[in-house]
């Protein structure tokens, strides 16, 4: 969830809205605040169907690459929600709140692949991205100089190796079509920084870490190797929310995810 300027939008949408509006509550906030939905992707876990109805209600519009839109259409729960004009397209930035700029960049995951953001606002700026097997140069460059970086970081190779899912599920995952390791999200990281200015980024927040082949001290470990990283270094939880961030005078920026 991202709170700027009075506005409220979500960045994906993979708990449904009773989840999230208890989680709200912590905060003090409600659905009928939220005045946006930007998704990465048509996975259940980045887009509840449940939320259509919601949408409808509130008017609240969805906004998607235009490469998603025939899976959408192909989803009959999805019917009302794109006859009531709700559904907005793009293949370039675009705001789905005043004054907040998403520049799109395409990632490889699976068929249909999903997208990562940089979101720019006058007083700073996020790198978004989950569910990508390979970092694109493109995402180094446009990442550079942020403020606050949320990157997946999904599996430990031994862990996914040692685990009981079926040996395509494993070479899915672990594919430049997959999903990222700790490795791989700690090397993109440390890229990004030194091609950013000092302090930069001064928050390193990684998501979709898996249930199963993944914890904590795995995670922490990698980043150990560069302490200035490990010291911004925020592990999200599938579970509860995490800690608000502040970006410069941004007012809150809150990162839930999930994992497999």
């Amino acid at each position: 969830m991202i709170q700027y300027q009075g506005q409220t939008m979500l960045l994906d949408a993979g708990l449904g809205p009773l989840t999230l509006s208890r989680r709200l509550d912590q905060h003090k906030s409600n659905l009928q605040q939220i005045k946006a939905i930007v998704i990465t992707h048509l996975d259940q876990d980045h887009f509840r169907l449940t939320w259509i109805k919601t949408m409808i209600q509130w008017k609240i519009p969805l906004y998607l690459h235009t490469k998603h839109i025939p899976k959408l259409q192909r989803t009959p729960q999805a019917a009302a929600l794109i006859t009531s004009g709700l559904v907005r397209g793009f293949t370039e930035k675009f705001t789905p709140i005043d004054n907040l700029e998403f520049d799109p960049i395409y990632l490889h995951h699976d068929q249909q692949g999903t997208f990562g953001y940089r979101i720019d606002c006058e007083i700073g700026a996020i790198g978004f991205a989950t569910d990508l097997g390979h970092v694109p140069d493109e995402l180094i460059q446009k990442f550079s100089n942020v403020d606050l970086i949320a990157l997946e970081s999904n599996y430990d190779p031994k862990l996914q190796q040692l685990s009981p899912r079926p040996e395509m599920l494993k070479r899915r995952v672990m594919g430049k079509a997959g999903h990222l390791s700790n490795d791989q999200a700690f090397e993109a990281i440390e890229q990004i920084a030194r091609r950013s200015t000092p302090n930069h980024p001064k928050h390193v927040v990684l998501l979709h870490r898996s249930q199963q082949c993944n914890t904590e001290e795995k995670i922490r470990q990698v980043f150990a190797q560069n302490a200035e990283l490990a010291s911004r270094l925020v592990l999200t939880e599938q579970t509860h929310p995490s800690r608000w961030f502040k970006i410069r005078s941004i007012r809150k920026i809150a990162l839930p995810t999930s994992g497999r």
